[in-house]
């Protein structure tokens, strides 16, 4: 029997104790541990537990019994431990917070906080954080519940996007802990390796110390990312940098206790010593490959300054020869990894192989029904379907649940569509309509009247005009059930897009897009059509976001500019495999996104930006 199961067991025992005349004694007495698992995917119920809740519940409901609101805390508290949190929301919501003592209302904050993390309902989180009454008692608690609430507070924050925040709400909590006990070490461990996923997702600029004279333990931590991130290409060299770091924080907490994947990135397996990059340098592919070529270039330019130990790089041109024989050739001649192919019918080829010789990266990824495990072998693309399963995503997190989708009617375009229509669905969503558009289509107004029904509506009116034999003024109206809009495609055709759709009367109906609405460059009167749309967006293209800007030939159409981006992740990851196929490994901070490795592909989590009266600017998810 797990220690949260038997104080779940007490928890009930007490409860019902309670209903047969006893007094209650469970919240005043337990300690203030979590009672809802934040990790929502992943609760499972227990039957056993939330019966007996049920059960006090009903005989509770039966009587008149004094202290009613105390005991409907604790069945409450019962039903989140038995992962039934719904039931758990319900119960709290009976309780008339005036008839609770201080520490009963606190931990029904406390509990009403985790229900609304778990439901992703962040506004009514941080309500119960200002709270009059809690504000005024928070200062006077306990240690265990400061812990508890800071550790809360940071998870609100973090869920919010407001992840400086959160950092310093870990590192209030750290100081929490004694680090010369055991128990406390491993807690100040795990806090750490919290702090150090947050920093990991902050852009390069918010890294950045202004003020050199700053010694606190926020500036000590900000240092040692920033640097981390301006080396992440090259382990050794972080592990150089780590040495000097300690000895100038020899008193951080990170110098005394450092992150685990830190120290893990520092046990990494060799470098490669020669790449072999594997590009159609001739015919149709030789522009995008010189693209993707001129970004690997520059990455390796970026850290050939701060490294003694950047790898040879040869060429092969895979534009004539089977691509198997220019693979084996690399070999031959001594490659210990391989990064390419680009052209997908090269990847399938590699990809039907059982194993590969050396670790291989390729440039290009299958679709997801097309993947196979071959032994060494990692694809890495820029799929649009890892946006189109973050905008899915997001949409669901903030309650939107019937979409409009409109999408080009193109290779990519109707496999995003399919890839939508899936995954949305699957999910409990509905499709509303799902648009397909022809590149030659210049009047969107005409091709969305139907999906938004306004043709309905205008039919409605003559016939209603008919029936009274008279003239009538109206206005026609849009379908009301939508929810939200996502459209694809690039910024030409998205710029004709949203003026039809405020034209049709949807304009107050928020849609998202991907990265393919924005080249990186601000053309602010140029986009001025596109202000209100919220989109996944690279972070190459937002200012700050990297240690050094990007800088493709600004004269590339949007798609090639990211295929630069691509170019220059693959030199990011070149020595970063290894170590990203840990279990417990944190993401790349890519040209493209959050990079990841998952089932034998590197998939891309991108930020988030809208455009503002047609200027880009970095918003929160």
């Amino acid at each position: 029997m797990t220690k949260r199961f038997f104080l779940s067991m007490i928890y009930a025992l007490a409860i019902l104790a309670f209903i047969g005349g006893c007094a209650p004694t469970t919240t005043q007495n337990s300690d203030p541990i979590a009672r809802v698992t934040l990790d929502s995917e992943n609760i499972e119920i227990n039957q056993s537990l939330v019966s007996q809740a049920e059960v006090a519940l009903a005989r509770l409901q039966s009587t008149d019994t004094e202290g009613r609101d105390n005991l409907l805390l604790d069945i409450a508290i019962l039903f989140a431990q038995g992962g039934d949190l719904e039931q758990s929301r319900t119960t709290l919501q009976l309780i008339v917070t005036d008839q609770l003592n201080d520490m009963f209302f606190v931990e029904y904050s406390l509990l009403g906080l985790e229900l609304d993390l778990a439901g992703l309902q962040l506004i009514s989180g941080k309500a119960r954080l200002t709270e009059i009454r809690f504000v005024a008692l928070r200062q006077s608690l306990g240690l265990n519940f400061q812990r508890r609430i800071l550790t809360l507070e940071g998870a609100l924050n973090y869920a919010g996007g407001h992840i400086k925040a959160s950092i310093e709400n870990n590192i209030q909590l750290s100081k929490l802990y004694n680090p010369r006990k055991m128990s406390d070490q491993r807690q100040i461990s795990a806090v750490h390796d919290q702090l150090w996923l947050q920093l990991n997702e902050l852009p390069f600029s918010q890294l950045q110390q202004t003020d050199l004279t700053d010694r606190s333990v926020l500036a000590g931590w900000l240092e040692l990312a920033a640097a981390m991130r301006y080396r992440q290409a090259d382990p050794n060299a972080q592990k150089n940098f780590f040495a000097v770091w300690k000895q100038s924080w020899r008193e951080h907490p990170a110098a005394k206790n450092p992150p685990a994947t830190l120290k893990g990135r520092f046990r990494g397996a060799m470098a490669p010593k020669n790449i072999a990059l594997l590009l159609p340098m001739q015919g149709q592919y030789e522009t995008p490959s010189t693209t993707v070529l001129n970004g690997f270039i520059s990455a390796y330019y970026d850290n050939l300054a701060q490294s003694a130990s950047l790898p040879k790089i040869a060429i092969y041109d895979t534009s004539s020869q089977p691509v198997a024989e220019v693979y084996n050739n690399a070999i031959e001649r001594g490659a210990d990894m391989v990064i390419g192919p680009m052209r997908q019918s090269q990847v399938e080829e590699l990809a039907a192989s059982p194993r590969l010789q050396v670790p291989t990266l390729t440039l290009n990824r299958l679709d997801e029904d097309q993947l196979t495990v071959t032994e060494n072998l990692l694809q890495f693309g820029l799929s649009a379907l890892d946006e189109i399963s973050q905008l899915a995503d997001q949409a669901w997190i903030q309650g939107q649940r019937n979409v409009l989708l409109i999408a080009p009617e193109n290779g990519w375009g109707l496999r995003a569509r399919e890839h939508f229509i899936d995954y949305w669905t699957t999910k409990g969503g509905a499709v509303i309509d799902a648009i397909s558009y022809p590149n030659s289509v210049n009047d969107f107004t005409r091709l969305l009247q139907r999906p938004l029904e306004i043709d309905l509506s205008e039919q409605r009116s003559l016939a209603l005009r008919r029936s009274v034999n008279r003239s009538l003024s109206s206005i026609p109206r849009r379908r009301q059930d939508i929810d939200l809009v996502i459209v694809l495609g690039y910024s030409e055709k998205v710029r004709q897009i949203k003026p039809a759709l405020d034209f049709l009367y949807a304009g107050d109906v928020p849609v998202y897009a991907t990265s393919h609405i924005y080249s990186g460059t601000q053309q602010i009167e140029l986009n001025r059509d596109l202000s209100g749309i919220k989109f996944s967006a690279m972070p190459w293209t937002l200012e700050g976001h990297m240690p050094r800007p990007l800088k493709p030939d600004l004269r590339l159409p949007t798609a090639y500019r990211q295929l630069y981006a691509l170019g220059y992740d693959a030199f990011l990851l070149h020595a970063l495999l290894e170590e990203l196929a840990r279990p417990d490994a944190l993401p790349v901070f890519g040209a493209t996104g959050m990079l990841r490795l998952s089932e034998g592909s590197i998939k891309r989590t991108e930020k988030w930006a809208v455009f503002e009266k047609g200027r880009v600017v970095p918003t929160q998810p």
